[in-house]
């Protein structure tokens, strides 16, 4: 049987975000008591938060309760090293970078599209977050293999049939042990993605589910194992 698994009804989707609050909200504590000056408070984070949402409804490449997830899983698995591909216009990234402002981490971002990889520069300074964010702009299969050092958490939501080639230049020496690799479309681009969704499926050293925060589109999630 198949590890890959869709949680489809809305219970299973609003369950599992409601069990990723719980572990953030507890990272939280940690990292409230060991608060760095300068941090940003709860307040400004609400803010940043509405703003957001207000200016991405026409841009976001990604649904907010996605964006939601991807922000929850980075603080609940502690990341430290994220890389993105296919930045968009930098919400996605925003998200990201705010979690990575908890665990202390930064995010290395790639976008091929010269306007949206400057539009994103311009949305990632204005949430105070440039000094988290490594911006990469050219094609993805090409800047992969250039990149120094490794990840712990991998967001593919680039060209969705390049993905096996993106998961073939990334594993096995670019994503850590107990690394989280997510590739974004898996429900309805699954036809494009059909060769990765397989691979990944079946492949010894990952657990892969494919799950849906906003019930618009999902994700295909692998953990590869540690040992």
């Amino acid at each position: 049987m198949k590890r890959r698994t869709f949680l489809g009804a809305t219970g299973s989707a609003a369950g599992l975000l409601g069990f990723l609050e719980g572990l953030g909200a507890q990272s939280a504590l940690g990292a409230e008591k060991a608060s760095r000056p300068g941090a940003r408070s709860r307040e400004e984070f609400n803010r940043l938060i509405a703003d957001l949402e207000a200016r991405s409804r026409k841009l976001a490449s990604l649904p907010k309760m996605d964006c939601r997830f991807l922000h929850l899983m980075v603080r609940a698995t502690r990341a430290k090293s994220v890389l993105e591909l296919g930045t968009g216009y930098g919400f996605a990234t925003i998200w990201m970078g705010l979690a990575l402002e908890e665990t202390d981490g930064k995010i290395t971002t790639v976008e091929i599209l010269a306007d949206r990889a400057q539009a994103a520069r311009k949305n990632v300074g204005d949430a105070r977050l440039s000094e988290r964010v490594i911006f990469k702009e050219g094609d993805a299969h090409q800047v992969v293999p250039t990149l120094e050092g490794t990840f712990d958490f991998v967001l593919l939501n680039a060209d969705k049939d390049g993905q096996m080639d993106y998961f073939q230049k990334l594993y096995p020496k670019k994503l850590l042990p107990g690394g989280l690799l997510l590739a974004y479309g898996a429900i309805q681009r699954e036809e494009k993605m059909k060769d990765y969704l397989d691979a990944l499926a079946q492949h010894p050293d990952f657990d892969t589910v494919v799950l849906s925060a906003s019930m618009e589109d999902g994700f295909s999630v692998s953990c590869r194992r540690r040992v």
